[in-house]
């Protein structure tokens, strides 16, 4: 006999649906512009939360508008990128702003054993754009 299983709603929020694991974020500050809610554009220097191979989790002071495009940059971390909104929570004073990252940019998650937090990018690295984003730009 065979019994369908019906999950609640509740418990699908409850669950990690995410396709890759997130990693807590050491010291990553960020200089960063959004569209807030009614579409100024708007600059602050920020911190990441935690990131992972598809996106990162940041800081803002203000709302950032959904699905819209935030641009981030370090210097420091030799990180330049965007990403969709996903998600802006208010969090104390501050929102907490998921983005998924756009035009086929990656991170690269640490090997073996981690110890969190990790640095946004090690030594020599970067975030990165896949091979198969950067061709189908060329090619545009």
């Amino acid at each position: 006999m065979v019994v369908g299983v019906v999950t609640s709603w509740s418990a699908l929020k409850r669950k990690d649906l995410r396709r890759h694991r997130r990693y807590a974020v050491d010291a990553g500050v960020l200089q960063v512009s959004w569209l807030d809610l009614s579409g100024k554009m708007k600059m602050a220097r920020t911190r990441a939360l935690n990131v992972s191979e598809g996106g990162i989790s940041i800081e803002l002071p203000d709302a950032a508008a959904p699905s819209s495009l935030v641009r981030f940059q370090s210097s420091r971390f030799k990180v330049m990128g965007s990403g969709a909104v996903r998600y802006c929570c208010k969090m104390g004073s501050k929102y907490v702003v998921g983005l998924e990252f756009a035009d086929g940019l990656r991170w690269r998650a640490p090997q073996g054993e981690v110890t969190e937090p990790v640095p946004l990018c090690g030594p020599g690295e970067k975030l990165q754009r896949s091979h198969a984003a950067s061709n189908s730009n060329n090619s545009a």
